[in-house]
């Protein structure tokens, strides 16, 4: 660093040593504190350090495109994620554009815990009669989690940002239909270099 950026910064940097000090993470964390400290929400992967793992956000119409890098492997992994929330804020239903490890693009489904497993989601594309049926790789007791491949279908109907109908079944035989937008997708692709 030039000296004289030193010289200028040193009294800011005094100050932010104090006020690093008064706010001494091993303090906050002692059992008599009624204060502490918010993990980050991004979880660092097994055996990387700090500050060797970036994540960056960027929102694009109806969906949100998160990338993860891991600048020690120089590897960097991303998807286009959008999610549906109810009147009270509830999570309902979410899906995520990602990519297996050879490249191959899918359609992450989450719905639900409480959906029933034995009746497959369906994706109902616009002009089509029959919708896809999708079923679950698994489900606990917050989410049911479906994958569904993109294939020419569900292309098209990128490129034309047309809105998708998702049907589930709740585990008491409610049915549950939600309309998304694939509008913005298309735009949010070109955000992923």
């Amino acid at each position: 660093m030039p000296e004289k950026f030193i010289k200028k910064a040193a009294p800011l940097l005094a100050a932010a040593g104090l006020i690093l000090l008064s706010f001494n993470p091993a303090a906050a964390q002692n059992a008599t504190s009624k204060y502490y400290i918010k993990n980050s929400e991004v979880q660092l992967p097994e055996g990387v350090g700090w500050g060797q793992y970036k994540r960056t956000i960027q929102p694009y119409e109806n969906w949100t495109l998160i990338c993860d890098e891991n600048l020690k492997k120089k590897e960097r992994v991303c998807n286009l994620s959008q999610i549906i929330v109810d009147a009270s804020g509830n999570q309902i239903f979410s899906w995520s554009l990602a990519a297996t490890t050879d490249g191959a693009p899918f359609m992450i489904l989450r719905v639900p815990g409480n959906t029933d497993q034995k009746t497959p989601l369906k994706v109902g594309f616009a002009g089509r009669d029959t919708p896809v049926n999708v079923p679950y790789k698994g489900c606990n007791e917050t989410v049911c989690v479906a994958m569904m491949p993109v294939g020419p279908i569900t292309r098209e109907h990128i490129d034309k940002g047309s809105d998708v109908t998702i049907n589930f079944t709740e585990t008491g035989g409610r049915p549950v239909e939600v309309i998304v937008p694939l509008k913005g997708l298309k735009l949010g692709l070109t955000g992923i270099k």
